[in-house]
């Protein structure tokens, strides 16, 4: 008989999950009322620059704190002074980053970091402007387990335990990048309980 033909090239090879590949892919997805829903990597790099920021800032306040740590340190040693200062830091930074992201998403319908990409985070129903209460839930699910986190570390004195919440923030990071980029409306967990979309702005 004739011989078998040979198996189309790459047959066999295992594949990477859809998801996977759209984390990396730039392609946008149209929704109504002419919404274009953004690609997850601009959302991270988004993300980035906000980090950035934030990072600048908190370094800037850090260094003010530093010097009050340090006189701490050669007055009483390394006691209760300290901690209360690593839990003074990370108050002012969780808030900050609260601030920062619930007056932007609401004033300027996106962050400083999405404001540069082109991308908007709006009500999912309409397009409509973020209510505050909108934004704050859409913080709390957000960042607010990596803010519980920090602070559960923290009281475990950066142990074992402290390394086993780390691990779980990042377990959670990679569920809201799993969960945007299998959702048809790029939604992630965070988005779908604030009732949100994040779109590239047409220009």
């Amino acid at each position: 008989g004739s011989p078998a033909a040979a198996p189309p090239a790459g047959a066999g090879a295992p594949t990477a999950p859809a998801w996977l590949d759209t984390i990396t892919s730039t392609k946008t997805l149209a929704g109504p009322a002419g919404l274009v829903y953004a690609d997850i990597p601009a959302r991270v790099f988004a993300y980035i620059i906000d980090a950035i920021i934030l990072g600048v800032a908190f370094a800037i306040l850090y260094s003010i704190f530093a010097a009050l740590f340090i006189s701490t340190i050669l007055l009483g040693g390394l006691g209760f002074m300290s901690f209360v200062w690593l839990v003074v830091l990370l108050v002012i930074y969780a808030a900050g980053s609260a601030i920062y992201f619930i007056y932007t998403w609401t004033k300027l319908r996106g962050s400083p970091g999405q404001r540069v990409l082109g991308l908007e985070t709006l009500n999912a129903a309409d397009g409509a402007v973020l209510t505050q209460p909108q934004a704050i839930r859409r913080w709390l699910f957000l960042f607010g387990p990596f803010v519980v986190v920090q602070v559960l570390a923290m009281f475990s004195i950066f142990g074992t335990f402290g390394s086993l919440l780390s691990l779980l923030g990042l377990a959670y990071a990679i569920y809201l990048l799993y969960t945007a980029a299998n959702s048809p409306t790029r939604q992630g967990f965070h988005d779908v309980q604030a009732s949100t979309v994040v779109v590239k702005v047409k220009r």
